[in-house]
């Protein structure tokens, strides 16, 4: 069809509208008019206005109402005791978050439960790591626990170190013998070992945490036979101007010796016992032992500790480069020997972990929208914490609780979104995400089909820098949101010290980067195709390099440390609710939903680049001799995106409500179209065939990975594995180029098919 006739076609159904709005009016004007049909009348101009257009001095309000001593008291109120998922405190919290929704004027406000699968340490017989000489004397016995630094520090519910999921498990290794340093527990770092001659099989590994998610530490010691492993947080990654008392926690912001990082290993999202279905309280459960849990015991423990373990190691190989950590005195030797002094020693591990049933709830609070209350716009955050949760979760939780009182005092003046905001407190996000996972899958079909994007918070505050991972349908608006949001610092905006801090990293400008896994996006964008924004304010790594911020899942992460050492001021969280507010108000608000359409095909080409590297293209051609075709749909899929926004940028002064809306509902679905039912291969509750946590580190994102992850070992494979990987990775690309086809197709003209 040419563009003509498409323009004849679109040009009779404005004229239809326009004729009917006429008929209305002439009929209005020389009828009575009811209160009923004054107001439907009204939804003519309501359907078109463009609120966030005609009424910017909302957004002014918004940035004046964002208050820090509000933020500053929430935090003070989430942190002041512990609260692990599915405990009392944690419930407690529920219901006082459902509450302020109310509070605040919210439609709707409840509590979701599910039943689920959770993880806990013994607090009577703590998991403990030993050393013992030749004669059986303990000469060193690990610590459960933080020692208390400040006054606020100790509580007697704050749980005792331990890996949620791995196994209850007793270890002994023989005299003299049987612990390997693995360094940060990566598949090349396991391969490094092999090349060197050093087998982990039967022994106890262990490794520092960083670069990768704890699961896959654990995964890929069990790969390689080893029999336990031992985390710690090195001083290299979270003490680096020291481990003295004057430069950590709590006169500043470093982790001190006695820390010790907490977290799931589940390498699943959601209720491991109900996979792709919601754990309520008739769902089936597989056995436990279908759940894909780890069947290594784990034990994390302080760098203190570590210390005494590793500077007793001995090997024959020299460490690899890079692998010394920040321990004084510490050579980092691989092991698995001990040295001649320590020839009669043995190290056990004892883990006494146990898993239980409970009851989580998430809190979903509602602001119907007034003109498309069937479109939603949500903003999430979890509760749960291993501890306090100073930074993750309630630096997230603190800001999303301002966020809800500022929209509220804007409904109590007349303002209300002209489509619905959603307000999500999940529960169980550390044990692996389980609260929004289990309500996506109650929901999933509602969700896709009614979503415009989903703003994650989780952690608001560890650092001053925005970091903003998202769908690049997100990249352009979270720029422009930035731009108006006065900066957390010294900066005239939050995009003003973006753009200084990328600058120092040689970027012309913020880098901005797709999503990996590791919080509660995770199931809206990887299994819906939901487009997805993950904001928070993050470590200056042009100061400090280091993966995470050091208080990280510890007994450190209080509201102390956030109120003196991360954010005194609690600027940083004022300009975190600043984004979120205005963030909600410009989704809600804006007549065309404003996605940044093609950086979508730019990213997607991108990607697809990338993947061709270090000779993979060459390789993937000659598996597929079509394998050229994924690249040309894709840069005729860039072509159609440009044509339909140019059509849209002539029409959008002069749109009409039919068109308007189904304008919408194309691009709102486009990020959709690649979504894979069957999911990823061998990956099944990870659907997006784009963008989608890496197979071997559930933090990182990778473009393609279904590619990826087949090509993953494939030169290694005997020549039956290869015959059968190459029909694999055969229908996988046949598989991508459709949908890429498909995203085309869907931006044509309604009527096409």
């Amino acid at each position: 069809m040419s563009p003509t006739q498409r323009g004849v076609i679109v040009a009779a159904v404005a004229a239809a509208v326009g004729l009917l709005v006429g008929g209305l009016i002439g009929h209005f004007g020389t009828t009575t008019i009811t209160p009923e049909q004054k107001e439907k009348l009204s939804m003519v101009d309501r359907l078109l206005a463009d609120k966030w257009e005609e009424h910017q001095d909302i957004n002014e309000r918004i940035i004046n109402m964002v208050n820090t001593d509000n933020l500053r008291n929430n935090h003070m109120e989430l942190t002041r005791k512990p609260h692990l998922a599915a405990t009392s405190r944690d419930d407690e919290l529920a219901r006082m978050i459902r509450d302020r929704f109310e509070t605040s004027g919210f439609d709707t406000a409840d509590l979701v439960p599910y039943e689920i699968l959770l993880s806990r340490p013994n607090h009577t017989n703590p998991n403990l790591i030993t050393l013992t000489n030749g004669s059986g004397d303990e000469v060193f016995r690990s610590a459960y626990k933080e020692i208390p630094l400040h006054e606020d520090d100790e509580d007697p519910e704050f749980v005792h170190s331990f890996s949620a999921y791995t196994p209850a498990g007793d270890i002994t290794t023989d005299p003299g013998v049987g612990v390997v340093y693995v360094n940060y527990g990566r598949v090349e770092d396991f391969d490094e070992l092999e090349k060197l001659g050093v087998n982990v099989a039967g022994q106890i590994a262990m490794a520092r945490y960083g670069k990768i998610f704890r699961g896959n530490k654990i995964q890929h010691a069990q790969d390689r036979g080893a029999v336990g492993i031992i985390l710690f947080s090195d001083p290299q990654d979270v003490a680096l101007e020291g481990v003295t008392e004057d430069v950590v926690y709590p006169n500043k912001g470093w982790l001190p010796g006695t820390g010790m990082q907490r977290g799931t290993t589940f390498m699943g999202d959601g209720d491991p016992l109900t996979p792709g279905w919601p754990s309520t309280e008739h769902a089936y459960r597989v056995d436990k032992e279908e759940a894909g849990l780890a069947k290594i015991p784990c034990q994390p423990i302080g760098y203190n500790d570590a210390k005494v373990i590793l500077e007793k190691l001995q090997g024959e190989q020299p460490t690899p480069e890079g692998w010394v950590g920040g321990l004084e005195g510490v050579e980092y030797n691989l092991g698995p020997y001990f040295k001649s002094d320590f020839s009669d020693y043995r190290l056990r591990l004892q883990t006494h972990n146990y898993e239980l049933k409970a009851r989580s709830y998430n809190v979903i609070g509602t602001i119907k929208g007034e003109v498309e209350p069937d479109r939603y716009v949500f903003i999430g955050n979890h509760r749960d914490a291993w501890g306090y949760g100073g930074s993750d979760p309630s630096s997230g939780t603190a800001q999303m609780l301002e966020t809800a009182r500022v929209l509220g005092e804007l409904m109590k003046d007349g303002w209300r979104p002209r489509r619905t905001i959603v307000f999500c407190s999940w529960g169980a996000e550390e044990y692996g995400l389980i609260g929004s996972t289990e309500w996506v899958e109650e929901h999933v079909e509602k969700l896709q089909e009614r979503t415009i994007m989903y703003l994650n918070t989780d952690t608001c505050a560890s650092g001053p820098i925005l970091h903003a991972p998202g769908s690049p349908l997100l990249w352009d608006p979270i720029v422009k949101i930035a731009k108006m949001v006065p900066g957390v610092r010294n900066g005239e905006t939050v995009y003003a010290e973006w753009e200084e801090y990328e600058k120092l990293r040689n970027h012309s400008s913020p880098e901005m980067k797709t999503l990996g896994s590791g919080s509660d996006y995770a199931h809206f964008s990887f299994y819906c195709g939901i487009p997805c924004l993950d904001i928070w304010f993050r470590r200056d790594k042009n100061k400090y390099d280091i993966s995470i911020y050091p208080a990280y899942h510890t007994g450190y992460d209080t509201f102390y440390n956030i109120d003196h050492n991360i954010d005194p001021g609690f600027r940083i969280h004022q300009g975190c609710s600043r984004i979120a507010s205005l963030t909600l108000r410009y989704f809600a608000d804006s007549a065309l939903v404003p996605y940044s359409l093609e950086k979508l095909p730019k990213a997607i080409h991108d990607a697809f680049e990338k993947v061709k590297e270090n000779g993979n293209g060459e390789k993937l051609m000659d598996i597929y001799d079509k394998f050229s075709l994924l690249g040309e749909a894709i840069d005729n899929f860039t072509m159609t995106t440009s044509g339909f926004v140019a059509k849209i940028n002539q029409m959008k002064d002069d749109l009409d409500p039919v068109t308007l809306r189904s304008l919408n509902d194309q691009i709102m679905k486009l990020e959709q179209i690649f979504i894979m039912p069957a999911g990823l291969p061998g990956r099944p509750t990870v659907r997006h065939a784009i963008f989608a946590p890496s197979q071997f580190d559930n933090y990182a994102t990778a473009g393609f990975p279904g590619i990826s992850d087949l090509l993953y070992g494939y030169d290694g494979l005997s020549p039956e594995e290869k015959t059968a990987r190459q029909k694999e990775i055969r229908r996988h690309i046949s598989d991508l180029t459709i949908l890429v086809q498909r995203a085309s197709s869907l931006l044509e003209d309604f009527h096409s098919i």
